[in-house]
């Protein structure tokens, strides 16, 4: 994502790099381990994608981003300063 640390959008970047027959999801979660939004939960097709995170309504402090897609899961930290 980018801006790392950010206030408040952030943008989330990834790419699908081949056909899936499974759906994408980008999910967010506080550091206590709770999901506080779900940005993506649908199938994609392959292609280079853009995400914005408008996390205005949320507070400081340090946020997971977790993405699946089948079999791959990736987890990032996110790092909010209000």
């Amino acid at each position: 994502n980018y801006p790392n640390p950010f206030n408040p959008v952030t943008t989330i970047q990834f790419d699908i790099p081949a056909e899936t027959q499974h759906a994408v999801s980008l999910q967010v979660y506080d550091i206590s381990g709770r999901m506080v939004e779900a940005l993506v939960n649908e199938k994609l097709k392959p292609g280079l994608y853009d995400v914005q995170w408008n996390a205005s309504q949320h507070s400081s402090g340090v946020y997971l981003l977790r993405m699946n897609a089948g079999t791959f899961t990736q987890t990032q930290k996110l790092i909010l300063l209000k």
